[in-house]
């Protein structure tokens, strides 16, 4: 399934980095709304911490944060960042707050949907049956 090919890129990022840093990886998701997959299945990892953001959240498990306004401390040492099917409206916003970061960044956009993120050049990314966009500021 597409949803556990991206799970799984995900992982194997996160587990490159916890053995460069040594510490375990923080992943935030922004936007993750009512589909949780691919966080629920993330932290099943004992090396990852992962912490789900939306501007109204649907759980006690999702931090109520605004992409526009984020709470920078949230965030604080986040080492990726991504956002599933990310309205255009908030992408750039997205993508400020990884420049705020320095973190790598993943949006899996909606099918034939192209990314509204004019600034940066993201490479698309195909893993399995998923396909997505990831920008690690070395573009």
């Amino acid at each position: 399934m597409m949803w556990d090919d991206l799970s799984q890129y995900i992982i194997g990022l996160a587990m490159e980095n916890s053995k460069r840093t040594g510490r375990n990886t923080k992943i935030v998701e922004i936007g993750v709304g009512r589909f949780q997959s691919i966080s629920n299945r993330l932290q099943e990892n004992e090396n990852i911490e992962v912490i789900m953001t939306d501007i109204n959240p649907s759980n006690e498990n999702v931090v109520k944060d605004d992409i526009f306004n984020p709470s920078l401390s949230l965030y604080e040492n986040t080492d990726i960042l991504f956002s599933i099917r990310p309205p255009a409206e908030i992408q750039k916003a997205i993508m400020d707050l990884r420049d705020e970061l320095n973190c790598t960044l993943i949006i899996k956009p909606l099918f034939n949907e192209d990314l509204n993120i004019e600034l940066k050049k993201m490479k698309l990314k195909n893993h399995g049956r998923a396909s997505f966009y990831i920008y690690d500021g070395e573009i």
